[in-house]
């Protein structure tokens, strides 16, 4: 038996020696906590929609998250962006952001204390929170393709997502099930404090973690190749981007896509807790069982990446997101009592693809991103993608008011929402059989 344990420290240590494979264990590490921080409290993840809505919040004020965190990442990300093409290991500015925001995350979690003011302090917060950790994607996804080469981003991430995927499952269940059990508002509030609290030691954690994957130095050559932030340099990155045909069109497509499928985001929630009635246990079931489906099927979509390249995988991804308002639709137009049953079983079978946007988006980015001013041309990607997070969501939901707030306005916002997906699943087939000619002609 001692030898036995003897062999497997050593076989755990070779392995670590390696720094693809530490960078490897880091990053499933890394995405660990940064998902378990995610799936519960950014702009429209569980607890934050939940928090909102025991603090006595509307449906505008819900859909307010977003447009309040998202601008402020907006207006940050640049700025961010610049700072992080400049300092010496690209690592920094990702573990300065986790710091910070951990901290934030226990001011967040006081906020029910705070009397009259806890809306005002809520909004304060969660800008400080969400908002920033929209700014840290951004930077991360930077700093993923300075340390991973070519060749092993898709392995890497798809390993890293497995861990995503394994803490959506618990996360969001341990929070439904304790919410369902408190009796009022207030002490579900208690509740989401102790986990707001837990978010902010984790992220002081990841903050460690990632400050420990090999990699990201830059060469004084490399810096001093980097010119000095002016106008005139940034007017120099537009007028390269506006010239790069690629880019533009990578571009143009996903913006459509994107705000397609944030247009729903707060009415997500709207219409699983006020027309399918979903209860805390509910909601975090549905997440859950998402979850696992995505982590079961992730290594075929990974395949497909591999096989038939991002591009492919990429259309399962938009027809995934084309059905959601039509699973609302269904699930809305049964009857009463059938509807969370059939929430549960439609809304779970249709977002398995899901699982695979982001190993799709981040390579489709990187494809058609030049490495010189690379943070910089990343920030100014995810400032258009954030500013739609950030005003569709809000736009959503002023077009659900103006067509009357009642079971016909959420009826025909839906078929809205599936019209438009529609449409970004035709350009992005469009998309992939246009790539596919071209490879076929190189």
């Amino acid at each position: 038996m001692k030898g036995h344990f003897h062999r497997l420290r050593n076989d755990i240590f070779g392995f670590l020696a390696g720094n693809r494979n530490r960078t490897l264990l880091l990053f499933g590490i890394e995405g660990l906590l940064f998902q378990f921080v995610y799936s519960l409290a950014a702009g429209n993840g569980i607890g934050t929609n939940l928090y909102a809505t025991n603090l006595g919040a509307t449906d505008t004020q819900v859909s307010m998250v977003q447009l309040l965190s998202n601008l402020l990442a907006v207006a940050l990300l640049l700025p961010a962006g610049i700072l992080s093409d400049r300092t010496k290991n690209s690592k920094t500015m990702p573990v300065i952001i986790l710091l910070f925001v951990g901290v934030m995350y226990f001011f967040y979690g006081t906020v029910p204390v705070m009397g009259e003011q806890r809306m005002v302090f809520f909004f304060l917060f969660v800008s400080l929170t969400a908002g920033l950790m929209a700014i840290y994607n951004a930077i991360w996804q930077a700093f993923f393709g300075d340390v991973t080469p070519l060749a092993d981003r898709n392995r890497v991430y798809a390993f890293r997502n497995r861990f995503v995927f394994a803490i959506s499952t618990v996360a969001p269940i341990l929070l439904g099930t304790i919410l369902t059990a408190m009796p009022d508002s207030e002490r579900k509030l208690s509740v989401l404090r102790i986990f707001f609290y837990l978010c902010g030691a984790l992220n002081l954690l990841n903050a460690f973690v990632l400050s420990r994957i090999p990699g990201g130095r830059r060469s004084p050559e490399a810096l001093a190749q980097i010119p000095k932030f002016s106008f005139s340099a940034f007017g120099d990155v537009f007028r390269t981007l506006l010239h790069d045909r690629r880019f533009l069109f990578y571009f143009g497509s996903i913006m459509f896509f994107y705000m397609g499928w944030h247009l729903d985001w707060t009415m997500w929630y709207i219409g699983q807790t006020q027309y399918v009635g979903l209860t805390e246990a509910q909601l975090s079931w549905y997440s859950a069982a998402c979850a696992i489906l995505q982590l079961l099927t992730l290594g075929i979509f990974a395949r497909f990446n591999e096989k038939k390249t991002v591009h492919f995988t990429f259309i399962f991804c938009v027809l995934s997101l084309m059905l959601c308002p039509l699973t609302m639709l269904v699930s809305g137009l049964a009857p009463v009592g059938l509807r969370p049953a059939v929430f549960l079983v439609l809304g779970t079978l249709v977002c398995i693809p899901q699982g695979a946007n982001n190993l799709c988006l981040v390579q489709m980015l990187l494809e058609v991103t030049p490495e010189k001013n690379r943070s910089l041309i990343v920030s100014l990607n995810m400032a258009f993608v954030t500013l739609s997070n950030a005003v569709m969501p809000f736009v959503g939901v002023q077009l659900y008011n103006a067509l009357g707030a009642d079971y016909n306005a959420f009826l025909l916002f839906n078929s809205i929402a599936f019209v438009w997906r529609s449409l970004a699943l035709c350009l992005f087939l469009y998309r992939y059989f246009r790539f596919r000619r071209r490879a076929a002609a190189a």
